[in-house]
């Protein structure tokens, strides 16, 4: 019996080849799916670049009719007249807030914070800022006391500050020293009114 002998008649290097065509075409499958997804995202970037350009045109168009309305009726939309609009809008506050003022009723909430044993010289008010300035007298540091906390809990009143206090004595009199004092605290006019005062 005569033995088969196998002889490999393929060229040297044959496996190399086909594993690189094997990689070429792994490379080409790849890189037309990423062509495809490229495409695809691209078509899509391009439909929102145009929904942009056309809300972009619709907005121009609306701002040119409302620059040609304000124009007719006398309206500067200028830039510089733009910039001052918040000022215009702080001094409508500011005008509004000194017309819903009530003297009557900031004394009322002052007359609720004082005790008994105060007696009061002067009250100011600084409109700008709404500080009351309170200049009055008592018998003792233990009733100006009271009046500090009073005016710190009340809801109408913040930023109590005493400015000034000293003892005064009536050289006519034997009675005991009266302690003069000045005060500023800042008023909330806006706030709701009240009947009863917070201890």
């Amino acid at each position: 019996m005569v033995p088969r002998v196998k002889n490999n008649l393929s060229a040297p290097g044959i496996q190399q080849i086909r594993l690189t065509q094997f990689t070429l075409k792994a490379i080409i499958v790849v890189c037309i799916t990423l062509t495809g997804c490229f495409w695809w995202m691209g078509t899509n970037f391009h439909q929102e670049i145009d929904i942009l350009e056309n809300q972009t045109r619709t907005i121009m168009t609306q701002t040119r009719q409302v620059i040609t309305q304000a124009k007719t009726e006398n309206i500067d939309l200028s830039n510089q007249a733009i910039q001052k609009i918040p000022q215009k809008i702080t001094f409508v506050k500011q005008v509004r807030e000194r017309v819903g003022f009530s003297w009557t009723l900031m004394l009322t909430d002052l007359e609720s914070a004082l005790p008994q044993s105060i007696r009061m010289r002067a009250v100011s008010l600084d409109e700008k800022t709404n500080t009351v300035r309170l200049n009055g007298s008592t018998q003792s540091l233990q009733d100006l006391n009271e009046l500090l906390h009073r005016l710190e809990k009340h809801q109408a009143f913040h930023d109590v500050i005493l400015t000034q206090h000293a003892k005064k004595k009536r050289q006519e009199t034997k009675s005991q020293p009266t302690i003069v004092f000045s005060m500023k605290v800042t008023y909330n006019p806006s706030h709701f009114p009240s009947n009863s005062q917070k201890s």
